[in-house]
């Protein structure tokens, strides 16, 4: 795994070696993997790369006539290569190199890979950072116009090196906290941003500009009396090969397998493309820790029934780590992120010796989208006898009225969210509150009025996904899984976001994902014969460690004394309305309620709601702001 690094010293000061070394040995690994590091310098400018492995080598930057190169980067199709995914460093940044200097600027549009790499050419004195087009491999920058312009892989190669201040945006961090995603280019610390996926940025002595280089274009549509089976066999193949290119031909591959129909679809498709080289796939499955008196509802059965059915998959179930939800300040550039069970399941992938894990992040979005605004599309294009006949299935399928199906497929997306829930109220219904909402409710009013608003899905389910696909969210997955892996020497990789897959999903109707009352149902009937029976026909997803609320209920007290010390602080008293807080960690039910609820929901009760938990991420939120203010001089107000 490489990461790269750079400086540009704008005033004309000569780039000293010492101050690249730090920025390299700022991005921490584990003790049992190697690390090597490259530099050039040419007077105000420096490059770098680290190499993190279980075997690394020592390759010089790569310099192509004026241009010179770094690059991080894992490439599935290229011009004039057979072979991207097996190329060494050396020639990556070879091929980067020589596609700039023929096409420019177009360079990207003609490589998929996850990629973050830049060039200096010195004959232009230009400077190009270029960042794959979902954002799968991390790249930030800090300027200061006139003075210096300095780059890396990752946020803490800038920050413990002491390039960026050491400043906190408070603005940012509460958008984060209540939206769940940072921005899309600005960080908690001002001044340091990130590159948005699919974008170049040039820098010269005229100054820096940046411009999106790629997006996902719909293309002609498939129209709705296209043949079903027919397209759902094509995004079979299209998924068999996007799985395929990301299989290196030497080395262990892991994979998370959730139990769900994305990481399982992923994960068997690897183990049958690796089983004639045998080469087992090494999956990774969270599941509800043991506790005595109590049974969980878990994916563990639909894991198990995938594991017995593909003799090539080898499994570990990972539990719950001690350390989620208080491990929010693991890096300087945004709240939250490291997990303490991605953490495990890095670990078991080490045991493994797994350099490469497939995951199924970003699925939901496009190819297995579950139709969200599909019936409301239907309405506003007066599709009638067809979402007369979706009401119906679906009103059976889940044994409710028709009524209420239309309320909440159709009502939900063409009413304003105002006099939607208006009418819910008038019809003795509790309005639909998010999380995100219910988290504002944490902040104080004034604070709640600032925040950006959130993602809003309509009646045209092609721009849903769209939209889907382009929010803040994805970058933010595929960069904290980049992020947490690099410190494993381990690289992420996510076939459903292959560009020829996407580029076929994104065009199929919206009466194929939610069809028969079914959702994601294209995406069903492509896994015929992939996927067990029990999880190709699933309906509900349980969360993966339902034991989450035992264990907030345990440590209720806890959390109530907790809450007791951050009252006495007032500068946390201006962000937060504590009593809010208090109320809802009220709402957790003692130890013996939560137990019950979980054996009545095993028995074939109702499913128990893990809303409750919402109540702890304030807490652990206001120990976050308290420890950042506190590094300040003085209380940072927003900007």
């Amino acid at each position: 795994m490489d990461a790269i690094f750079g400086l540009w010293n704008l005033d004309g000061a000569t780039v000293e070696s010492s101050v690249l070394e730090d920025m390299a040995t700022s991005l921490e690994s584990t003790p049992d993997k190697q690390r090597a590091f490259s530099l050039h310098c040419s007077g105000p400018v420096g490059l770098g790369r680290v190499t993190i492995g279980r075997s690394v080598e020592d390759l010089p930057v790569t310099r192509e006539g004026s241009l010179t190169c770094v690059a991080d980067a894992r490439l599935y199709r290229a011009p004039a290569t057979a072979a991207p995914l097996d190329l060494s460093t050396t020639d990556r940044e070879r091929l980067f190199c020589r596609l700039h200097a023929e096409l420019g600027d177009d360079a990207p549009n003609h490589l998929e890979g996850d990629f973050a790499y830049a060039i200096w050419d010195e004959e232009k004195q230009r400077l190009s950072l270029i960042r794959d087009q979902f954002g799968v491999r991390p790249l930030f920058f800090y300027h200061v116009p006139g003075k210096l312009f300095a780059w890396a892989s990752h946020s803490e190669m800038l920050s413990r090196s002491g390039i960026t201040p050491n400043d906190f945006d408070l603005e940012t961090a509460l958008n984060s906290f209540v939206l769940g995603d940072p921005d899309p280019e600005s960080t908690l610390v001002p001044g340091l941003s990130r590159l948005p996926a699919a974008h170049v940025l040039h820098l010269t002595s005229s100054g820096l500009a940046k411009r999106r280089y790629w997006t996902l274009e719909p293309g002609e549509p498939v129209t709705d009396d296209a043949k079903f089976e027919e397209c759902a066999a094509t995004l079979r193949r299209l998924l068999d090969n996007a799985v395929r290119r990301r299989l290196p031909k030497d080395g262990t591959i892991g994979a998370h397998m959730s139990g769900g129909l994305d990481s399982t679809a992923i994960s068997v498709l690897a183990a049958r493309a690796l089983a004639p080289q045998n080469r087992p796939l090494h999956t990774y499955s969270f599941v509800a820790e043991y506790h005595p008196g109590v049974q969980f509802v878990d994916e563990r059965p639909y894991v198990d029934a995938t594991v017995q059915g593909e003799p090539n998959i080898y499994n570990s179930k990972i539990t719950l780590s001690e350390r989620d939800g208080k491990i929010i300040d693991a890096w300087v550039d945004r709240v939250g992120g490291y997990t303490g069970t991605e953490e495990k399941v890095l670990e078991a992938a080490e045991r493994d010796g797994a350099d490469v894990i497939l995951s199924g992040w970003g699925g939901d979005e496009v190819v297995t989208f579950n139709g969200r605004g599909a019936y409301a599309e239907h309405f506003v294009r007066g599709r009638w006898k067809m979402l007369w006949n979706e009401l119906k299935a679906r009103s059976e399928l889940y044994r409710i009225s028709r009524k209420r199906v239309f309320a909440g497929e159709v009502l939900s997306y063409i009413l304003p969210d105002r006099l939607y829930d208006l009418l819910r109220r008038a019809a003795g219904k509790e309005t639909a509150i998010m999380a995100n909402q219910k988290l504002a409710r944490f902040l104080n009013p004034s604070f709640r009025k600032r925040l950006r608003p959130s993602l809003a899905l309509g009646t045209n389910t092609r721009r849903n996904r769209l939209t889907l696909l382009n929010s803040d969210h994805i970058a933010d997955a595929l960069e904290v899984h980049a992020m947490q892996g690099a410190h494993h020497g381990i690289q992420y990789t996510f076939p459903l976001l292959d560009r020829e897959l996407l580029e076929y999903a994104v065009r199929l109707p919206a009466s194929f994902f939610l069809r028969n009352g079914v959702r994601r149902a294209v995406f069903r009937e492509a896994m015929q014969d992939v996927l067990p029976e029990s999880v190709r026909t699933r309906r509900p997803k349980f969360a993966p460690f339902p034991c989450a609320l035992l264990r907030a209920s345990e440590r209720k007290a806890e959390y109530l004394k907790e809450l007791d010390l951050l009252r006495q602080d007032p500068q946390l008293a201006k962000l937060f309305d504590f009593n809010a807080i208090e109320a809802a960690l009220q709402e957790i039910p003692n130890p013996s309620e939560v137990k019950e609820a979980f054996n009545a929901e095993a028995a074939g009760g109702p499913s128990v709601s893990l809303g409750p938990l919402l109540a702890t991420d304030p807490i652990n939120f206001a120990h976050f702001l308290k420890a950042r203010l506190e590094s300040q001089s003085t209380f940072g107000q927003p900007k």
